[in-house]
């Protein structure tokens, strides 16, 4: 865990600067200078462009970290890894776009409704989903060499700056709302690069194509793997994506932006566990070669319990902040729909108390089924949604997301147990969620201070301090608690 846990920090940290100036865009600037309308637009193009994305990549993000180890060589040439890497998925994005083309007149009967602005900008998503598809690809090699840092800063700091300036340049009418669009789409390109020039600059990687030492076997299994995490991850995103598809197609524009303004103040809870998967990844996928159990074991432990204690820290710091958050929010409709909030966010609490879970059954032997589960997650996703929305709106999406996570996690913590005897549960995690329960109407009984910053620091410090020092007491996360120490221990020698 030394080598995961330094890393991550590191990521932790610029992860934590990229969910600020996220927030900056999402609750300052997007709702107070956009409309719903253009708000959900734009959700809608990334919830696409994802899809379209991860499709196109046929597999290629987990196989490169994956198949990496084989390939690699000390003339860093790698088999000519790099340049098979970006050949196959250009040739998925040639299919991918073709196919896109040729079923718009589908897409178009499925919008036109509701969402009609999103087909004046059906063809924006073919560079979209092309510039996208180059960052994630160029991420993931960067982290197959544990080169993680500059990838993460680009990808959580820089594209949130450069995301920031673009609606500056809005709010003071240099742009209109379409060249903004341009902008938006130009900027993934942009850091895509970045992270090209990081890695030829390394010198990890050449750009020679040698496919003399290449064995056969190897290429066809990384073929094969290929297929089955590309059927796993278009279903995964796909899953996870439906809501907003559907509710463009159902609903509106407007209701698509209100859901996912609370979507991605509810993915904050997904920062500790995106950084400690950029570094973890590579050690469990060694660890499964080594035939390890016991490394994977306390990893997937040790993940669970610190992505549950962060994780319901920034949970219930929301709820209790909501009266904050109103106070910065303009747009009425944003503000009467905080209950997608909580229920989208009890949905992402569920995914991430069980740890580093698809990552370790990614990476396994038995890694096709982790083809079946997201299957499993797409289906539900779709049947949940549809069912519920004309019931409910836009809020039988949110319910929809938690039931389709509940399922999915479900059938893979069943797997892994059965399969490996590998479960992350204790009574540590009930103890987390008996303390976000306490630190809960303790946050809520803390009389308003009329002065917001005030109240967000006094607020949110109190219920930080409780809870951290029952996880500290308690001995919930020894991870966190050697970290205390050695913070503790350097603040103290430099008052000495």
């Amino acid at each position: 865990m030394g080598v995961v846990r330094n890393q991550a920090i590191k990521n932790s940290i610029y992860s934590y600067i990229g969910v600020g100036l996220g927030y900056l865009n999402l609750v300052l600037l997007f709702p107070n200078f956009f409309s719903t309308e253009q708000y959900g637009l734009i959700q809608l193009m990334i919830s696409v462009v994802e899809v379209y994305g991860i499709a196109s990549m046929l597999g290629l993000m987990n196989s490169v970290t994956k198949f990496f180890p084989f390939f690699k060589t000390d003339d860093k040439v790698h088999n000519g890894f790099l340049v098979y890497i970006f050949t196959i998925a250009f040739v998925g994005y040639s299919i991918l776009t073709i196919l896109y083309l040729v079923f718009r007149p589908l897409i178009i009967d499925a919008y036109i409704k509701n969402s009609s602005l999103f087909i004046d900008y059906f063809y924006f998503l073919i560079p979209f989903a092309l510039f996208t598809m180059m960052l994630n690809i160029l991420e993931t090699v960067a982290r197959a060499v544990y080169k993680t840092s500059l990838a993460t800063f680009t990808r959580e700091v820089g594209l949130r700056v450069l995301t920031t300036i673009g609606i500056v340049i809005y709010i003071f009418k240099i742009f209109d709302f379409r060249a903004f669009v341009i902008y938006y789409v130009c900027i993934y390109l942009v850091c895509a690069l970045i992270i090209l020039i990081q890695i030829i600059v390394s010198g990890e990687f050449s750009i020679r194509l040698s496919f003399k030492q290449i064995r056969k076997d190897k290429v066809l299994e990384m073929l094969k793997y290929g297929g089955f995490t590309l059927i796993s991850g278009a279903a995964m995103i796909t899953g996870v994506r439906i809501p907003g598809l559907m509710i463009g197609s159902m609903v509106g524009l407007s209701m698509v932006g209100v859901y996912y303004f609370y979507f991605y103040i509810a993915s904050i809870l997904y920062v500790p566990m995106r950084a400690l998967s950029r570094i973890s990844v590579p050690i469990i996928a060694t660890a499964w070669k080594e035939n390890k159990l016991e490394e994977i074991r306390d990893i997937y432990r040790r993940t669970s319990v610190i992505q549950l204690i962060i994780g319901s820290l920034l949970y219930v710091g929301i709820i209790i902040n909501k009266h904050n958050l109103f106070f910065f929010i303009k747009n009425p409709e944003y503000s009467v729909n905080f209950i997608f909030f909580m229920i989208i966010g009890l949905g992402v609490m569920i995914d991430i108390s069980v740890g580093l879970n698809s990552e370790i059954l990614v990476n396994s032997p038995d890694y096709r089924y982790d083809s079946f589960f997201n299957v499993m997650l797409l289906i539900v996703s779709v049947v949940s949604t549809y069912i519920l929305i004309p019931i409910s709106g836009g809020i039988g999406a949110a319910f929809g997301f938690v039931a389709s996570y509940f399922t999915f996690n479900f059938l893979k913590w069943l797997f892994l147990y059965r399969k490996y005897k590998l479960q992350p549960f204790d009574y540590k995690q009930l103890i987390v969620v008996v303390s976000a329960v306490l630190i809960y109407f303790v946050g809520n009984a803390i009389p308003v201070i009329n002065f917001v910053f005030l109240d967000i620091a006094v607020r949110s410090s109190i219920v930080t301090l409780i809870f951290g020092t029952l996880m500290l007491v308690l001995k919930v996360s020894p991870d966190l608690s050697e970290r205390f120490t050695v913070y503790k221990s350097v603040i103290i020698n430099r008052f000495k």
